[in-house]
């Protein structure tokens, strides 16, 4: 198998067929030391994009009407010689060219419309049926590619059927064939997978039959599930690595990319994070990301435990930007340094959290369950906690605490597994209808210590916390706002109570209201909120996706309250700020602490990063079962003085600007 690099470059090229003298500027010498000079390492090249139009001599697909030259060609004899390894970049559900000379290619919904863009649209792509010929049409093209040239693999863009079930004629005969009901739509989208599945084997085993080794890379596979069966597990024997396009300026922002990866980093694949050099999106010509942005992303994606991918768009006479590659350069020196210490690390974890999220088994469509995810994710970033993403399938005993955020559903599989590792010793925290039965209206975990009366009245409700939450910062005489409502429940004998219900006089209404916002608290009860039985802390309340949507504190403080009792020795402390990021990756010998600070604020419609904010004084605890003989900065390789008691290092570091690696040897 071909070996994965850190400084990565995706050049797309999706030119128009009406702009005229493409690739006539191309130097090939001039494009490799454009690369070497910014440090890249791999690139993707494109074979054919979104426009449908192929860069070099094809006799199966449609070479540009400008193209006067084998650009692609070109490109992947310089590369070789220079040792920058190549994939090359094949747009597969988006061919504009294709879509106009075969109508009964594109994917139709159930109004029988075209997907994508309209014929008066001026953005977007119109989507081909991987179930049509157009899949013959494709294989047809990687066995020419693969014939003329020697390449390292091929990165597909879009296995993506319509997320409501693509409807043209050759699917409605496969459905009826297998004896599916195209009216339904939970069977439309059975076929969608079973499409998109099919089309990922068909083409990995295509390549490696002719190119034993050449890496398979698809794009549009990053979805979140905690069901296996609809997850992105069965794919990942067609895939060589995950690669997680994830541009921030973009419609991703800064939540998905440490969301995703911790959960990709349990599946065993090697993973890219991708970012890109827009100010925007993917195609934004003169839009230049900031350099502390980009600095960032970068940075992130290293201390999150994968390489680094920038994209980058070629101008379409064949050149690179200079002023982009500065840019890129200052970054990948900066990666490069790095390197050594971030090559085979794992993202170290001692809190696994159980995936709420429910796809529909694509990557477009919506997503039960997803807010509470992030809710998590923020949340647990912002108190510095060392966590993965998990599913269903994974191993719970490498986690000493399990987190199942807000409605987590539960089948006897996975009831069982939680059983068994809260018996061997585990510790269990869950809000609001996780583990709930929502047919028989109980929980399928007795070890919770509460009984389900149901939801709660009170749409918004409040909480006093008792003196046993142990929380400085919450107040005991104070009712706190729960933002939305939660659950209703009795604490069974031996479950302690930590916190109870404050009612509203009444739920607001067109016809019963009080003031601008919610009804205020009337009276204390005794109905319990948060309720701790052995090692199982439970709370009624949905305070993840309240998070995600309204970023109140107190919500925060109560998850840290909680964990501190369930997670006595977590793997590391500090006093950072919020505003920090700080992980860790275990690395053969050698822990690795990454700590970030870039601020991106919401300055315009997008996330903005500008500046650096140094942090001082920075105290580390870190849990260590093995005697630390060595603690230094990386990549300065600056001695730190540090102190070993008992099962923790203490280090005290004097600045961080922007990125700081802290080993443990």
């Amino acid at each position: 198998m071909i070996k994965n690099r850190f400084r990565q470059i995706h050049l797309d090229f999706h030119t128009s067929p009406f702009i005229p003298g493409v690739g006539e500027d191309f130097n090939p010498q001039e494009f490799v030391t454009t690369l070497k000079n910014a440090q890249v390492n791999a690139i993707n090249i494109t074979a054919k994009g979104h426009h449908g139009y192929s860069y070099y001599p094809t006799k199966v697909g449609i070479v540009h009407p400008s193209l006067k030259r084998d650009l692609l060609g070109e490109m992947i004899d310089v590369l070789r010689r220079e040792n920058i390894m190549c994939l090359i970049y094949y747009s597969l559900s988006w061919d504009e060219y294709a879509a106009e000379q075969h109508a009964d290619w594109l994917q139709i919904d159930i109004n029988g419309k075209i997907i994508g863009r309209p014929p008066l649209g001026t953005k977007g792509w119109r989507f081909l049926c991987l179930n049509s010929p157009y899949f013959d049409y494709v294989k047809a093209q990687m066995t020419e590619i693969m014939e003329m040239y020697e390449v390292n693999g091929f990165w597909f863009d879009g296995v993506s059927q319509h997320p409501d079930g693509c409807l043209c004629s050759y699917c409605r005969k496969s459905m009826k064939e297998m004896g599916f009901d195209i009216s339904n739509y939970q069977d439309r989208l059975k076929h969608n997978l079973m499409v998109e599945r099919k089309t990922m084997k068909r083409l990995t085993e295509l390549i490696h039959q002719k190119k034993p080794g050449a890496l398979v890379i698809y794009n549009d596979r990053s979805r979140l599930d905690n069901r296996k069966e609809k997850s992105v597990r069965p794919e990942l024997p067609h895939c060589s690595r995950i690669d997680l396009e994830s541009l921030p300026s973009a419609y991703y922002g800064y939540l998905h990319f440490p969301m995703h990866v911790r959960y990709f980093q349990t599946l065993g694949k090697e993973i890219v994070g991708m970012t890109g050099r827009f100010h925007k999106h993917w195609g934004d010509f003169g839009g230049l990301k900031n350099q502390s942005a980009l600095d960032f992303e970068c940075n992130r994606i290293l201390s999150l435990g994968a390489k680094v991918c920038i994209g980058d768009q070629m101008h379409p006479r064949g050149h690179l930007d200079r002023i982009t590659y500065e840019l890129i350069g200052n970054t990948f020196r900066q990666i490069k340094n790095k390197e050594s210490w971030c090559k085979n690390s794992k993202l170290d974890a001692d809190i696994g959290v159980l995936l709420c999220t429910q796809s529909d088994g694509t990557d477009r469509g919506p997503k039960r369950g997803l807010d509470s995810d992030e809710g998590a994710t923020r949340m647990l970033m912002e108190l510095h906690q060392q966590f993965h993403l998990i599913d269903s399938s994974a191993d719970l005993s490498l986690y000493k605490v399990i987190i199942a955020p807000d409605d987590v559903p539960l089948d006897k599989q996975l009831t069982s597994k939680l059983k068994n590792y809260l018996k061997q010793g585990g510790s269990l925290l869950l809000t609001n209808e996780s583990a709930l039965d929502k047919q028989s209206k109980r929980f399928l975990l007795s070890e919770i210590g509460v009984k389900y009366l149901g939801k709660s009245e009170y749409n918004v409700d409040y909480v006093r916390f008792k003196s046993e939450l142990n929380e400085k910062e919450l107040a005991t005489d104070y009712d706190y706002v729960l933002y939305e409502g939660g659950s209703k429940i009795k604490a069974k004998k031996g479950t302690k109570i930590y916190a109870i219900a404050t009612h509203p006089y009444f739920n607001r209404s067109s016809i019963k209201f009080c003031s601008h916002e919610q009804t205020p608290p009337e009276k204390q009860t005794k109905e319990p909120v948060i309720v701790k039985k052995d090692r199982v802390i439970y709370i009624s309340a949905p305070l993840f996706r309240s998070y995600r949507h309204g970023g109140y504190r107190a919500y925060k403080l109560v998850i840290s309250s909680c964990l501190k009792k369930l997670l006595p020795e977590a793997l590391i402390y500090s006093n950072l700020p919020s505003t920090a990021e700080l992980t860790i990756l275990k690395q053969k010998e050698r822990r690795i602490i990454h700590i970030l600070h870039y601020i991106p604020q919401r300055r315009a419609e997008i996330d903005i990063v500008e500046d650096v904010i140094p942090l001082y004084n920075i105290e580390l605890k870190v849990y260590s079962d093995k005697k630390v003989k060595r603690v230094y900065l990386a990549p300065q390789e600056q001695e730190v003085k540090f102190n070993q008691k008992g099962s923790y290092v203490f280090i005290n570091i004097n600045k961080v600007e922007g990125h700081q690696m802290i080993v443990l040897e």
